[in-house]
């Protein structure tokens, strides 16, 4: 009988990290957290440098308006020394400080590669791994070196390196706009310098908050990637009856619908089509671990799924703010 075979998947214990990426998705956080800390330096020097000019008195208070934040500032007060060239070459100073920190290393070595490489792979591990527990086919026929050199894995790789540099690229891009926005609108309405820097650096803090949550996507995104492909290949290498096993993150903020395919069974093309699916794939911890079924198509072990269906009935959502009155 071929569930003789097949042996357990191995479930992660911790049930609100399931895709075990809390420490890496920190790691780079503090990195996202140095990088903009360095801008916001470079930024101020370059703005003391070059903004400059005169006071003038007035009393008259105004409100400058960026993204969703209202700023109030002294209206008038300031006459600034500057030509339209010398803004423009400001703005393009501002555009070099963000590229020297958001794309450092250039398309071919961006620094964030490293940590979603590493992620890429630490997915490929556990896959292999879990495969190999269910599966004495794979554990004999398989070996991780085998899968990390493989045509399709370095493909996948550099595939994942000019996405990755795009998405820097964009958001570089992104928050070079605003500050231009920003500072375009400061020397026009003479906005004091001060004021201006502070207007800069929360403006800044919006796109560190933007790069954490695009960093959290590609990280946890590579890893099941890395599943999803290998639960694929293993079926064609080897023939296997090989399918996912949805194991949600469970927390309080966990989305409904993630929580609702706790402990159900989907092929990897259905996983990557629901992660194609509105904004399944941001921000979300849930992970897809490969699992090797029946003849019948079934989990061998029933009271896995059991146990998993029981999980997702116990999951309570955090409580709804009430409304002010």
């Amino acid at each position: 009988m071929t569930t003789k075979l097949i042996r357990t998947p191995v479930i992660p214990r911790n049930k609100a990290d399931p895709t075990q990426s809390a420490r890496p998705v920190s790691r780079m956080f503090r990195d996202i957290e140095n990088r903009y800390y360095q801008i916001k330096l470079a930024m101020r020097r370059l703005l003391d440098e070059k903004l400059t000019g005169r006071a003038q008195a007035s009393n008259n208070q105004s409100y400058a308006v960026h993204g969703n934040v209202i700023y109030q500032v002294n209206a008038g007060t300031y006459i600034y020394d500057m030509t339209a060239a010398q803004l423009a070459d400001l703005l393009q100073r501002v555009q070099m400080i963000l590229d020297n920190n958001l794309l450092d290393g250039g398309s071919n070595n961006l620094w964030s590669l490293e940590y979603i490489i590493a992620e890429y792979e630490r997915g490929t591990h556990q896959a292999f791994t879990n495969l190999s527990v269910q599966s004495p086919i794979y554990e004999q026929q398989t070996t991780l070196t085998q899968l990390l050199s493989r045509p399709a894995y370095l493909n996948q790789i550099a595939a994942t390196s000019v996405s990755t540099y795009s998405d820097w690229r964009l958001e570089s891009d992104k928050a070079r706009g605003d500050l231009a926005n920003v500072i375009s609108d400061a020397v026009g309405r003479g906005i004091n310098p001060s004021e201006t820097a502070e207007i800069v650096s929360k403006r800044l803090d919006v796109s560190m908050s933007r790069a954490k949550n695009m960093a959290q996507t590609e990280q946890v995104g590579a890893l099941r990637k890395a599943q999803r492909l290998e639960t694929e290949w293993s079926r064609e290498r080897l023939g296997l009856n090989t399918a996912m096993i949805h194991l949600s993150a469970l927390k309080p903020t966990s989305r409904s619908w993630h929580v609702a395919r706790h402990g159900h069974i989907y092929t990897p093309e259905k996983v990557e089509e629901w992660y194609a699916e509105g904004g399944n794939r941001y921000n979300c911890y849930c992970s897809q671990i490969p699992v090797i079924l029946d003849d019948d198509g079934k989990v061998v072990n029933p009271g896995m799924v059991e146990r998993l269906a029981k999980e997702r009935a116990a999951w309570q959502p955090a409580p709804k703010k009430s409304k002010s009155k």
